[in-house]
């Protein structure tokens, strides 16, 4: 399907927020569709999400899960179901507002205006731009995304962003049954892949706004993940290099 475009939204409890971002979403020009994937959410979260659907036909799709599982699975879940109904732009997207609904569309533009095969709405790339988080936790995100240049060298300044646009053919070259990570190592991973195997990447600055609704899904675990997980990637590149993939 030329140009049609799926948004990926996971959620676990986000009742607060998500039928406030569903019609903005819809509102935006170009046919967007959404799809929920609902952690069996225990406030409701996907009775919400069926009771909007009747007023988008056809374009807001739901999946609940067997319980909390985790983003990263439930972005692969995404992913397969947006390439098994042959979707040509891909997205990620938080449901509590940190992301501007608008910015989907500058993020579709990079990839089938500018041709890149991945655009990022990124916090950093022109500076800082996160609106209501502590100093701890900007300083925490900042220099994670600096840790994980450093040791991969990938060119990505905001390499944990989770405000993605793929192309369908870099979702297709991807061996998403490998990628194991579920928090923040998710979003490095797929970005180190995608880099490796030699698409081409560009970050959106954005203005990353903290959720005033619902409650962050943030832990130490996830952090931990990504300290390590950036380490065995790099390891994992230098035995088993990356296969490139052709730009013709």
């Amino acid at each position: 399907m030329k140009d049609s475009k799926l948004v990926i939204i996971p959620t676990y409890n986000e009742a607060e927020n998500i039928t406030d971002l569903i019609p903005q979403v819809m509102a935006l020009g170009g046919g967007f569709e959404v799809l929920v994937i609902d952690d069996q959410s225990p406030d409701g979260t996907s009775a919400l999400v069926k009771g909007i659907q009747s007023s988008y036909p056809g374009r807001v799709h739901l999946r609940v899960r067997e319980g909390k599982q985790g983003l990263g699975t439930a972005y692969i879940e995404g992913f397969i179901y947006a390439l098994q109904r042959g979707y040509e732009y891909i997205f990620e997207m938080d449901a509590d507002f940190s992301h501007n609904p608008k910015d989907l569309v500058r993020l579709f533009n990079a990839c089938s205006i500018e041709g890149y095969d991945m655009a990022v709405g990124s916090r950093y790339i022109t500076g800082v731009n996160v609106v209501n988080w502590p100093m701890g936790r900007v300083l925490m995100s900042f220099f994670a995304s600096k840790y994980v240049q450093f040791i991969t060298g990938i060119p990505v300044k905001d390499t944990t962003a989770g405000f993605i646009c793929y192309r369908a053919r870099v979702l297709g070259h991807i061996d998403l049954e490998k990628i194991k990570f579920i928090g923040y190592a998710f979003q490095i991973e797929m970005k180190f892949t995608a880099w490796k195997m030699g698409f081409k990447v560009k970050e959106v600055p954005i203005i990353f706004t903290d959720r005033t609704k619902g409650t962050s899904k943030m832990s130490k675990h996830i952090f931990r993940e990504a300290v390590i997980g950036v380490i065995y990637m790099k390891l994992k590149s230098l035995f088993k290099p990356y296969r490139k993939v052709s730009q013709t």
